[in-house]
């Protein structure tokens, strides 16, 4: 039997200083948020541990990384950190333009390193994503607005049509947030459908930590890690099983323990459902980085209705209602198939 020992310990480097606060620009804007829809009785249990969040307003930009920089850096996937911000495990901030962080006192305490021997990756290049990608349609006809025909739609809601000039905000915006925005849709249809996740090669997680458990399913691949179901004996858990050489995983342990109960269907439903409200809580981190954008470069052209658009698209990406329209639309198509196919005469 392979066993796979994880009893790395490293010092806190004490070379360099963080960097200071020195002067930042503070912008003013508009909150349009997709705030998570659950309660705290809700969030995501340690041990059955009740926990809230714990989110400081009062930290600096130059004090803190978002939370895409954060997971780069710790060597995890942004899911793996909003789990642990709704579980009270880990202490982010929010930034003046809405957006989630983590200090870099946390992320050091984290990954029991500097935070100069982090590998922070740099600013995200601005991408230019074709309208197509980004889900644009350029329609005929349309009222005029100021000079412009309105005749773009974008997904999601009744948002009705854009100006061109309105268009490059929305493009600008969405195309930030792109990529994070169809990891959303990649986890959820594993949570709707798990038996199409892909099974993990794990067969048994043993640390000196947690001691052994057996592998019984794969809930979720996130990529650099994946979260388990395991048993030991007549105990269930929730593993969550990392890269071996990532930061975090050297600092804390290749696995981690995230739920536990008795009844193995309890804790896979107590964790789907936990699992969403995270999807929720990332989703509202996107509409906070588009609203940055969008304020911050495009306020002459009706940012509060671009904000609008992007929130409720934000919203259905995780949305039941996303699931039902779709299937109502299926439905809808293959009645009227139906119906023509019931005309003809062979």
């Amino acid at each position: 039997m392979h066993r796979e020992i994880n009893c790395l310990k490293r010092k806190r480097s004490s070379a360099g200083k963080r960097p200071s606060g020195g002067s930042e620009t503070k912008m003013k804007v508009v909150t349009i948020s997709l705030q998570p829809s659950f309660s705290v009785s809700d969030i995501i249990r340690l041990k059955n541990e009740r926990k809230t969040m714990k989110i400081k307003n009062d930290v600096s930009e130059s004090d803190a990384l978002t939370i895409s920089k954060s997971a780069s850096a710790l060597g995890v996937h942004e899911f793996s950190l909003f789990s642990r911000i709704q579980a009270g495990d880990i202490t982010a901030a929010r930034l003046w333009s809405g957006e989630m962080a983590v200090p870099i006192s946390e992320l050091e305490r984290l990954s029991k390193l500097s935070i100069y021997s982090l590998a922070v990756p740099p600013d995200k290049p601005e991408t230019a994503w074709s309208d197509a990608r980004l889900g644009i349609k350029e329609e005929s006809g349309g009222l005029m607005r100021a000079g412009e025909r309105q005749k773009f739609s974008v997904p999601g809601g009744q948002s009705g049509r854009f100006t061109d000039s309105e268009m490059k905000g929305y493009r600008a915006a969405f195309s930030v947030i792109a990529d994070e925005f169809h990891s959303l849709g990649e986890l959820r249809k594993q949570l709707e459908k798990p038996a199409k996740v892909i099974p993990s090669p794990e067969k048994e997680i043993c640390t000196s930590q947690l001691g052994v458990w057996q592998v019984r399913s794969t809930l979720l691949n996130l990529g650099s890690s994946d979260i388990l179901l395991c048993h030991k004996q007549n105990e269930f858990a929730v593993i969550e099983r990392f890269r071996d050489n990532v930061p975090y995983a050297k600092a804390n342990g290749i696995a981690e323990i995230l739920l536990e109960r008795n009844d193995p269907r309890e804790l896979a439903a107590t964790f789907n459902a936990n699992a969403k409200h995270t999807l929720e809580f990332m989703a509202s981190n996107e509409v906070a980085t588009a609203q940055r954008v969008i304020w911050g470069q495009f306020q002459e052209h009706r940012p509060a209705r671009l904000m609008a658009a992007i929130s409720e698209r934000c919203r259905l990406a995780v949305s039941d209602e996303e699931t039902i329209s779709q299937t109502q639309s299926v439905g809808h198509s293959n009645s009227n198939k139906q119906s023509r196919n019931g005309g003809m005469r062979i």
